[in-house]
């Protein structure tokens, strides 16, 4: 085999790779989804004020939609700044797409004792859920 042959041979294998990468992220961010996440009283803690669930795992791209499902203001904010609501009336939304991997807190700034936390994984990283949701 001469060099031009190993050359032309070598360039269809990286072809192959980037285009096997381009169709594995065209199918992943295809996927992605919306989760939403309700603020308001929960009958089963004597309807103090929770976000519902106020745990969620999801992959990374996808946007959590906040709603205020109660009758006070409340607000969603991360505990280290990266991202907060205005104050939220009855019937608001606040919402945030997640580009990074990683564990983020977030409260009210209103009602301290209200806390949620999102982990955000790669994509389809489903053991990571199970592994680190309620560490």
């Amino acid at each position: 085999m001469n060099i031009n042959t190993k050359l032309i041979f070598l360039a269809s294998i990286i072809t192959c790779i980037l285009s096997f990468t381009d169709i594995f992220l065209m199918t992943s961010y295809s996927q992605l989804v919306v989760k939403e996440i309700l603020i308001g009283p929960d009958p089963s803690r004597d309807g103090d004020d929770v976000y519902n669930p106020n745990n969620i795992a999801i992959n990374r791209g996808d946007k959590v939609v906040w709603i205020n499902n109660d009758f006070g203001i409340h607000t969603v904010t991360e505990n280290q700044g990266l991202f907060g609501s205005e104050n939220l009336r009855p019937d608001d939304t606040f919402e945030y797409t997640f580009e990074d991997v990683g564990t983020y807190d977030y409260h009210c700034k209103l009602h301290p004792e209200m806390i949620g936390k999102i982990i955000v994984n790669l994509y389809g990283s489903f053991y990571l859920n199970s592994m680190y949701m309620y560490n």
